[in-house]
């Protein structure tokens, strides 16, 4: 029998986006804290997989990822979403889904910072593009009427580019006042800086007030382009 927990339509989230409560923070960076947890999640965004599903796809015993599993589900990175119970054995075989997505942009505020190299931080920064993609099919909607590809390719490409200004801009201004700060600690402080950039241009498009000062502008742009 076959018994479903959770709808199948269930939206994963993007851990870069969501709001914290207080405490929730520090259980999921623990349950992140892990690359075999972050390979469990990579796994099961895209499908829904038993125990022995796992354990054979990240290499390890079944033993092994039951206890990360419950590390996941306790933490609510994860959930059951149904149960499955084999003809004439008293058993129940449940398939799990990640609820959130370990995109690139967070990993690096949740990885343990004894166990990454200065050069691997480093590679995770600018943020990359498609993470910067997603988030902006996000807010497309409220930035445009009419939501085509070409669109989401040209704000993608302003987002990013302004993530990466705001990079270049703060790693001026290390050189310039000749901080010293930990390369961990100043790669993690860029990683603030960029996000807060995303944040800011999310609000521009989903807050009304702003919305109109941003028409403007691009009506202003408008007319400097048709001049030209």
């Amino acid at each position: 029998m076959n018994t479903r927990i959770n709808p199948d339509d269930t939206e994963v989230k993007d851990l870069n986006i969501i709001r914290l409560k207080k405490g929730e923070t520090v259980e999921m960076s623990k349950a992140l804290g892990s690359s075999k947890r972050l390979e469990i999640l990579r796994h099961i965004i895209r499908e829904e997989l038993n125990l022995s599903q796992i354990a054979e796809k990240v290499q390890s015993t079944p033993q092994a990822v039951h206890h990360h599993l419950k590390i996941l589900l306790d933490s609510q990175l994860v959930r059951v979403v149904r149960e499955e119970t084999i003809k004439n054995m008293k058993k129940t075989i449940k398939f799990y889904k990640a609820n959130y997505n370990p995109d690139g942009i967070n990993l690096i505020s949740w990885d343990p910072f004894n166990d990454m190299a200065s050069s691997d931080l480093k590679s995770r920064i600018p943020i990359q593009e498609k993470p910067v993609e997603r988030i902006v099919r996000k807010m497309a909607k409220n930035f445009f009427k009419d939501v085509t590809e070409p669109k989401i390719e040209i704000l993608t490409s302003i987002v990013k580019h302004l993530v990466d200004l705001s990079h270049e801009t703060m790693d001026s201004l290390y050189e310039d006042y000749k901080l010293e700060l930990d390369d961990k600690l100043w790669n993690l402080i860029l990683l603030f800086t960029n996000l807060s950039v995303i944040n800011a241009i999310k609000k521009l498009v989903e807050t009304e007030d702003y919305k109109k000062d941003v028409e403007n502008l691009l009506a202003l742009l408008y007319e400097e382009i048709s001049e030209i």
